[in-house]
C-alpha cells in the first residue's frame, strides 16, 4: 500500500512501484491511499487519474486533521498531524490485508527529523528506512530515503507528474520550514552535511552516549 499525497515525492514514488511490479521476479500487488487531511477540500482528480493509468488502485480517505489542530491549539502541529496519518495508514493496511506500506520520505526529509528532534525534543531519534511496527503487523519502507529531494523534483518536473499542492495552512510557517532553511544554509559552508547527518545516525558506539548518573561509564 502506497500512501499517496499528491505531491511529487509519492507520485514518483507510485511510478517507480509501478515499474518494479512489471518487472520483479517477486510477484506484488499495489494499491494506494490518500488522506484527505481538509476533510474534502483536496482536488484530487489530476492524481487519481494519474494512479488509473498506473493500474494502481486509490482509496481516498477524508480526515478532518486541519479542524483538530485548530480546535486545540495544537504547538507541534507537524508531530500531530504525522501521528495522526501514522494511525490511519497503518489501519487502512490491515483491514486490506496489506503487509507493507510505502512512503517517499527522502534524504531531506530525514535530516530535517534528525534535526527538529534535537533542537525541539532534545533528543536524537528518526524514522527507519524499514520498519516493522509489531502493533499493526505491517512494515513500513520508504525506499527514497537515500535520495536528494532536488533530485525527485528535477524527475518529477521531467516526467510532467500531475503534482497537487499541499493544503497544508502550516506549511509556510512551520518548525520544519525553518529548519529546511537552515539546513540550506548549513549546506554552503559544509556541502556534505546530509550525507553526514545521515551516517551518524549509523556510525556511533556506546562510548559516544552520555551515561545516566550511577551508571557504570566506558572509562571506568
Amino acid at each position: 500500500m502506497i500512501g499517496v499525497s499528491g505531491g511529487k515525492d509519492s507520485l514518483l514514488l507510485a511510478l517507480a512501484l509501478a515499474i518494479l511490479r512489471r518487472r520483479s521476479p517477486a510477484g506484488f500487488d499495489l494499491t494506494a491511499v490518500t488522506i484527505d487531511q481538509s476533510d474534502g477540500s483536496m482536488d484530487m482528480d489530476g492524481t487519481s487519474d494519474y494512479m488509473n493509468a498506473l493500474g494502481i488502485p486509490l482509496k481516498i480517505i477524508n480526515h478532518p486533521t486541519y479542524k483538530i489542530i485548530e480546535s486545540r491549539n495544537e504547538r507541534s502541529p507537524c508531530s500531530l498531524c504525522a501521528n495522526m496519518r501514522r494511525g490511519i495508514l497503518a489501519s487502512e493496511a490491515k483491514s486490506a490485508g496489506c503487509g507493507v506500506i510505502a512512503l517517499g520520505h527522502h534524504k531531506d526529509d530525514a535530516v530535517e527529523t534528525v534535526l527538529l528532534n534535537m533542537f525541539y525534543g532534545g533528543r536524537i531519534k528518526c524514522y527507519h528506512p524499514n520498519l516493522y511496527m509489531s502493533r499493526s503487523e505491517v512494515r513500513v519502507i520508504r525506499p527514497f530515503i537515500y535520495i536528494e529531494e532536488r533530485s525527485i523534483f528535477a524527475e518529477a518536473a521531467r516526467l510532467g507528474l500531475p503534482v497537487t499542492g499541499s493544503p497544508c495552512p502550516y506549511g509556510g510557517n512551520s518548525k520544519r520550514r525553518s529548519t529546511k532553511e537552515l539546513l540550506n544554509r548549513l549546506k554552503e559552508e559544509v556541502p556534505e552535511i546530509k550525507s553526514n547527518i545521515i551516517h551518524s545516525l549509523k556510525n556511533f558506539s556506546e562510548n559516544d552516549v552520555w551515561t545516566q548518573k550511577g551508571q557504570k561509564s566506558a572509562d571506568n
